[in-house]
Formats: C-alpha cells, sequence, structure tokens
C-alpha cells in the first residue's frame, strides 16, 4: 500500500509539472531514437546475412595464396562433382568492380544457373556478352534493357597523367529483381566465360561452391583436402561464424560509442530534469519535514524516473519504427551498409527484439537516474529548516 501511495505521489509530480516532463521525455526520446534505430537495424543486417548463408552452397574451395583466398583451376569443379554425396557444383567469378564511377559486385557463372538465382523482371537471362543487372543498380546508372555498360578491368597505360583503362562493352539483356536486397541490389550477373573473359584468368575461377549431401559432408570436405594441400575449404558453419563475430562486434563497438555520447549527454539531462532547482529541493524539504523518510523520497524518485522511462522507451520505438519502415532508414542505414548515399534505393532490413526494447528502457532510465537520484538523496539528507531557507 505504502508503495502504491508513493507511486500516486509520482505521477501527482509529473502532472503538476507537465513542461518539465515533457521536456525530459523529448531529450529522451531525441538521444534514444537513433540508438534503437541503429541496434535494429544491425539484428535485420546480420539476420538477412546468415538468411543468405543459410541457402547458400554447403562449400566454398579455393586455393590458398599467401594465406588469403586465391584463383582456382575450373578443372577442379569436375573432379570435385565425380565425389560421392556432391549434389551439385558451381565455379563462380566474383569481384568488386567500378562501373560508371559506381562500385558493384560482378558475379559470373554458368548461364543455365542465372535463371535459379535471379527473378527476371524485364528483358530476358543473358547469352555471351550480355548482363543481367539489379532493379535499383539500373535506375541508379540510367540503365535499361538493350542498353551498353563499359566495365572497367585494369589500367594498362598513363595517358596524360591519367590512367588509361582496359573496358570491355556488354549488352544488358534483363534486369532482375532481387530476392536478397542489400547482398543483390548492387549485382551485375553475367556468363561466367564472359567473367573469366574481363578479367583475363583463363581457365581459373573464384571459387568453387559445392551443394552435398548434408551426412556426407565431412568425407566430402577430407576428399577436396586430399586432392591438393593448398586448397582452402570454407563451410558454412565458419561462414555463420564469421558473420556472427563481426555483427557482434560492429554492435558492440558501436553500444560502447554510444556509451559515451550517453555520458556526455548526461549535464544536459541534469539540467533539463530540474534537478538542482529550488523548487525541486523545496519539494524534498517539504516531504521530509512532514515525516517522509530519505528512502521513502529516493522510491518516490525512482518511480517517477521509471515512468519516465516507460513513456521514453515505446515512443523511441515506434519513431525508430517509422524512420525505418517508411523512412527507410534515411542516413542511419550508411552507417551500417557501404555504398549508401542518403537514402538506399533498396528496402532496409530491420529487427526490433526484446533485447533492444528492454536496452531502451534500461538506457531511459539511467539517464533520468543519474540526473536526479545523487541530487534528490543531497538534499534529502539535508535538516529541511536548512533547505527553504
Amino acid at each position: 500500500m505504502k508503495t502504491l501511495a508513493i507511486l500516486s505521489v509520482s505521477a501527482g509530480n509529473l502532472l503538476r509539472h507537465k513542461l518539465r516532463t515533457a521536456v525530459v521525455i523529448l531529450c529522451l526520446v531525441v538521444i534514444i531514437t537513433p540508438f534503437v534505430s541503429a541496434m535494429a537495424l544491425l539484428e535485420g543486417i546480420k539476420k538477412e546475412a546468415l538468411i543468405s548463408v543459410k541457402e547458400g552452397a554447403d562449400l566454398y574451395v579455393t586455393m590458398d595464396m599467401y594465406g588469403r583466398n586465391g584463383m582456382i583451376p575450373i578443372e577442379v569443379a569436375d573432379e570435385i562433382r565425380k565425389i560421392e554425396g556432391v549434389q551439385k557444383v558451381i565455379p563462380r567469378v566474383i569481384s568488386r568492380i567500378y562501373t560508371e564511377g559506381r562500385l558493384a559486385v560482378l558475379l559470373g557463372i554458368p548461364l543455365d544457373e542465372i535463371e535459379k538465382t535471379v527473378r527476371i523482371v524485364e528483358g530476358k537471362l543473358p547469352d555471351e556478352g550480355e548482363i543481367v543487372i539489379g532493379r535499383a543498380l539500373a535506375r541508379e546508372l540510367g540503365l535499361k534493357v538493350g542498353s551498353f555498360l563499359s566495365l572497367g578491368v585494369r589500367v594498362t597505360a598513363i595517358i596524360d597523367h591519367r590512367p588509361y583503362i582496359m573496358k570491355k562493352v556488354f549488352t544488358i539483356s534483363g534486369i532482375f529483381e532481387p530476392d536478397t536486397s542489400i547482398w543483390s541490389s548492387d549485382l551485375i550477373l553475367t556468363g561466367i566465360d564472359d567473367a573469366i573473359a574481363i578479367y583475363e584468368m583463363e581457365d581459373f575461377v573464384s571459387d568453387i561452391a559445392v551443394y552435398a549431401d548434408p551426412s556426407k559432408l565431412l568425407d566430402i570436405i577430407d576428399t577436396i583436402q586430399q586432392m591438393n594441400a593448398y586448397f582452402r575449404i570454407q563451410s558454412k558453419s565458419i561462414a555463420e561464424k564469421y558473420i556472427k563475430r563481426g555483427f557482434n562486434r560492429k554492435g558492440g563497438i558501436f553500444v560502447i560509442l554510444y556509451t559515451f555520447a550517453f555520458i556526455l549527454a548526461i549535464p544536459v539531462m541534469l539540467t533539463v530534469s530540474g534537478t538542482g532547482l529550488t523548487e525541486r529541493k523545496k519539494e524534498v524539504a517539504i516531504l521530509k519535514a512532514t515525516g517522509w523518510q530519505t528512502d521513502e523520497v529516493l522510491q518516490m524518485t525512482f518511480l517517477e524516473n521509471s515512468i519516465i522511462a516507460l513513456i521514453s522507451a515505446p515512443v523511441s520505438v515506434l519513431i525508430s519504427f517509422v524512420w525505418l519502415k517508411l523512412f527507410n532508414g534515411a542516413f542511419i542505414a550508411q552507417i551500417f551498409i557501404a555504398e549508401i548515399q542518403g537514402i538506399a534505393p533498396f528496402t532496409i532490413p530491420a529487427q526490433f527484439t526484446f533485447a533492444t526494447f528492454f536496452m531502451t528502457i534500461f538506457f531511459s532510465l539511467l539517464f533520468t537516474l543519474v540526473g536526479s537520484i545523487y541530487t534528490t538523496w543531497r538534499t534529502a539528507i539535508t535538516p529541511p529548516a536548512e533547505v527553504l531557507r
């Protein structure tokens, strides 16, 4: 009953000082909303990345080149197909490439695999000397079916102090709608022979994707490794491990940096929350003079801050949801996704978890407590007559 009575007094204090309460809530929302948006965005990207890995090949085989992935002979794909338990083998050429000043991803795979990889919405599948590109990339570069696109390969000379880049010109045969928006939005797809020709890597590919029977995966790995000790084999579990580690590390760094921002914002909260003001001190002194104990005054302050935090957190999550879903994460998505300027040309993935909501409440409460609990305690242990003097 005593707690309910204190809660009633706390709510009454907030209603009596509506302007101060509104300002504190507004400041909390402004500070917390970017944090909520970033965490939801990070979780969404991580989830989509894990889905992409799960739907991808079971193994990726490359050559070890000074501790890094190197080109592998395309003929190895035929040898891997003969291994028991192997269901499908896809040699691939994949790289980042600049086209029309825009960084994109070039993927070359056998022509009969392209139809299974993307959904063509305009035009047709590519033949030799043709490419298909994502809708977002086509829109950004002003391209359509039948347009020509030159792909830079390498610098062959320096003429008038400017690099001369050897290029190959391709016809855009089709435009596809990416199912996985982030990873396919800037993708250029072509046949593997054309991709090999672009980089002049005859008889070599970037890697070989292997789809296999899960029950025989370990035996397949052993067999491939016995072919050549310099083969590098990466499985789904390794890819998932790297993705989780990378995103968790990025999320941890962001939380640490934002925590420092929180600390720097504490003086603002000390000012706008009204702590230290004469009126607030008088209120505490009057409560003490009328028989309130110090722990009861502190409990009242804690409940006031809890009410503010419970209001600020849902409002922050709601604004964040609107920011990410309706405005597509404008100006914040580029922090976590490279090559985005302003508003992304594809749908930004976002996932709001209970952990994110809990952290929102925690930081909101922490902010308000830091800005009020200590000053309230100092006032509560001071004789009322001295405070009211």
